[in-house]
């Protein structure tokens, strides 16, 4: 709507800039020739919706900057031209013919190039001017995700099977994938090339929960069933944060500046968090009831008001008829974002959240649904062209994250007798 209202302001600041016989460009003031220029150019709908067209006057070029859906290829083949005004007599072709109103023409030519040209000449046949027209359209659907199997890579870690705790992380340009077994692999993924570094995590005890790894200011954290935390530097080699170590149930979003958990104060479960891994925990306010106590998948991002949030969301009891997300702003005070309309998300099991383009994502076991919400709060199914691979439905082990790159990675835990996935894929809006 914002990019119409745009073209139609645009389309008559040309007309008005064409009476007022001349227009500023590159700093000059440039003559227009009141009785040879194009006043509007419109085409018959595609699909259904009308496209507006602009004029630019100091070119001479008529273009539409809203591109046309992907396969308006075919309709452009013959369309209609049902809006062409000018000051002049209009001609086209070698033999400059005289053009008619809603002639059908092959715009083919015209496709993402000035590949067509209009004269526009003075009724008393004195002078004219040439305007080019380009047409342009989406060759890919810019809503739609690429995704690439990266599972023929030479990855060992990718041959591991049942595997119930993992964890994707990333740290600047490089992402981090944990598994069951304390196997651990790292690449940059800053290009295209991958290099894998793949080894086995030492120093962490046997009730490290992986899927609870977190990375703060550079470090990698990990909380175990016993309440200890563990860190790292590089991700192979682990040792007991004492400072932090005692009573954590669970870590939960990783600020630039705050790390945030749940703490058990003497049988109470209360938020903590901390500025730096070598001050103890700040004892925030008591756990909301209904806030996710378990296995937490949670993102940071920042909002338009360019403040940092978080979003989260957790496993649901047997009772519940929907996965509701919580969201916060600074760790300690968390907003349950419920709803009593109807668009609410369905209970998943296992669900993950991520914040991309824009949107909330949440997916479940199963991976046969993706919902999307814009604010988190109203949900629907992902309708439009973002799916996952079909490949990796009906599994019910995986992790999903986002790198800096715009692309989304997702790890699937094969099936009995399967092997393990790895996908990578990026919505093509956002591959420019």
């Amino acid at each position: 709507m914002r990019t119409k209202l745009l073209m139609a302001i645009a389309c008559l600041l040309g007309i008005c800039i064409g009476f007022g016989a001349c227009v500023r460009g590159n700093d000059e003031d440039i003559e227009v020739n009141v009785s040879t220029f194009v006043t509007a150019f419109g085409l018959d709908t595609i699909y259904g919706e009308y496209y507006d067209f602009t004029i630019d006057q100091v070119n001479h070029r008529i273009f539409n900057a809203d591109s046309l859906p992907v396969g308006s290829e075919e309709r452009l083949k013959a369309i209609a031209i049902k809006t062409f005004a000018a000051s002049g007599v209009i001609t086209s072709g070698l033999l400059d013919s005289l053009f008619v109103i809603d002639q059908v023409a092959d715009l083919t030519p015209a496709i993402n190039k000035p590949g067509i040209s209009f004269k526009i000449v003075a009724n008393d046949g004195s002078r004219w001017q040439e305007y080019t027209l380009q047409v342009n359209v989406h060759l890919e659907d810019p809503d739609e995700a690429k995704w690439k199997n990266l599972s023929g890579m030479p990855l060992e870690f990718l041959e591991a099977n049942d595997v119930t705790d993992l964890q994707l992380l990333k740290r600047g340009h490089e992402l981090m994938v944990m598994l069951e077994g304390n196997i651990m692999t790292k690449a940059d993924v800053s290009g295209l090339d991958y290099v894998w570094d793949i080894f086995k995590m030492e120093g962490l005890p046997d009730d490290a929960m992986l899927h609870s790894a977190r990375c703060f200011q550079g470090t990698l954290c990990m909380t175990t069933e016993s309440g200890d935390v563990y860190t790292s530097e590089d991700g192979e080699y682990w040792e007991k944060n004492e400072v932090l170590s005692g009573n954590v149930t669970s870590l939960l979003a990783a600020f630039t500046d705050k790390l945030t958990s749940i703490l058990d104060v003497e049988g109470e479960s209360v938020y903590g968090f901390t500025f730096a891994l070598d001050e103890p925990w700040t004892i925030g306010e008591p756990v909301q009831p209904g806030f996710p106590m378990g296995k937490v998948s949670t993102d940071t991002y920042i909002s338009s008001t360019g403040v940092e949030r978080a979003i989260l969301v957790g496993d649901i009891d047997d009772e519940s008829d929907r996965t509701t997300p919580w969201m916060t702003i600074d760790g300690d005070d968390w907003g349950e974002m419920s709803t009593n309309t109807e668009y609410y998300c369905p209970p998943l099991s296992n669900p993950t959240v991520m914040f991309y383009d824009d949107f909330f994502y949440m997916v479940g076991s199963g991976l046969d649904e993706m919902y999307e919400s814009i604010g988190g709060l109203v949900w629907g199914e992902s309708e439009g062209s973002f799916q996952l691979p079909e490949e990796v439905m009906d599994h019910d082990y995986f992790a999903m994250i986002p790198d800096e790159n715009n692309f989304i990675w997702l790890l699937v835990i094969g099936n009995e007798g399967e092997p393990n996935q790895l996908w990578r894929g990026r919505v093509n809006a956002l591959s420019k």
